[in-house]
């Protein structure tokens, strides 16, 4: 059974029991403080993490953006939104990142 989690971020958990428990903690705090829904949360989380040029990030929020509902459209559409902020080529990269898991 997949627990949705990188085998990257399993091995963290292994490892740092107790931080990772208080980033999972602070992350549930974040999206209890407000009226986003969870989709529009991770499709946020996904600008974010394609300006941060994250790759992991990107398919992780995008996955998680999918299993919220999202539509495969609407994912590309949060990061096509994001061209004249954080530049072509970046944009470009994060929906090639996103295709391995919009596919």
């Amino acid at each position: 059974m997949s627990t949705g989690k990188s085998k990257h971020y399993q091995k963290l958990q292994e490892m740092y029991p107790d931080l990772i428990a208080s980033a999972e903690a602070l992350g549930k705090a974040a999206q209890g403080a407000g009226p986003l829904s969870e989709k529009e949360m991770h499709l946020v989380q996904l600008g974010a993490s394609a300006a941060l040029r994250s790759e992991g990030a990107v398919r992780s929020h995008g996955r998680r953006a999918l299993q919220a509902g999202a539509t495969p459209e609407e994912i590309r559409h949060a990061v096509i939104l994001l061209t004249s902020t954080i530049g072509f080529p970046t944009v470009a990269a994060a929906l090639d990142w996103l295709e391995k898991v919009l596919d």
